[in-house]
């Protein structure tokens, strides 16, 4: 069994939590396979680190299990779902029924993670009553209502409402604390909130930059 917590005074990044993401995905797909135990080399293979990068994110948890086993594959993923926070469900909704918007909502992925999209919100009128994907589309007027009745933990924000700026304030006013945030525009959010920006254009001149790279030089940049 793994003991779990995090050593007295240890610091930790957003850069293992993220990392913890990767681990957990892998051990999900090594379950589906039939695999019981996982080796420290294997799993940071398959998440592209290094098995001392993956130590040290884990022992800064606890111990997990054993040098000459491996790891449980499954009491390891459970484990950091707890330490992440999605052993229980939270709620989040988005902002923006646009076609992006609408993909998001569709997207399955959400809830076997542990999210439930609760609520949709647009500025269009004509989209505010409607179900899309199986989830009402609230107005912006219903902002804070529905997010404190509902219990919304995050806001994605999918598309360029009018007011995006107000949106996220008015979002973390009712207790929203974390935004994923889908458009391309700079934002800021109040103290104590944390906004998570996907610029896929960004994405695409990184791959650009790769693709006229040589493979030895993509090796160091990656380094």
């Amino acid at each position: 069994m793994a003991s779990i917590g995090t050593k007295r005074d240890a610091k930790i990044s957003l850069n293992t939590v993220e990392r913890l993401s990767l681990y957990r995905r892998a051990l999900e797909e090594l379950s589906h396979e039939k695999i019981q135990y996982v080796h420290s080399h294997r799993l940071a293979a398959l998440t592209g680190v290094t098995p001392a990068q993956l130590r040290r994110d884990l022992a800064t948890f606890g111990s997990f299990g054993n040098i000459s086993r491996g790891y449980d594959v499954r009491q390891m993923s459970a484990t950091i779902s707890r330490i992440v926070g999605t052993d229980e469900v939270q709620n989040l909704a988005l902002v923006g029924v646009g076609h992006l918007g609408r993909a998001l909502l569709s997207y399955k992925g959400f809830e076997e993670r542990g999210f439930h999209v609760a609520a949709a919100f647009d500025a269009d009128p004509d989209k505010a009553g409607r179900v899309f994907a199986g989830r009402r589309c609230y107005s912006m007027d219903d902002l804070e209502e529905v997010i404190s009745t509902l219990n919304v933990r995050i806001l994605v924000l999918a598309s360029h409402p009018q007011g995006l700026q107000d949106a996220i304030d008015r979002a973390a006013a009712a207790g929203v604390r974390c935004f994923l945030n889908f458009v391309p525009k700079i934002t800021s959010v109040p103290d104590g909130c944390f906004i998570e920006q996907i610029d896929i254009s960004a994405k695409l001149e990184k791959l650009s930059f790769l693709s006229r790279q040589k493979v030895d030089q993509v090796s160091a940049v990656r380094r």
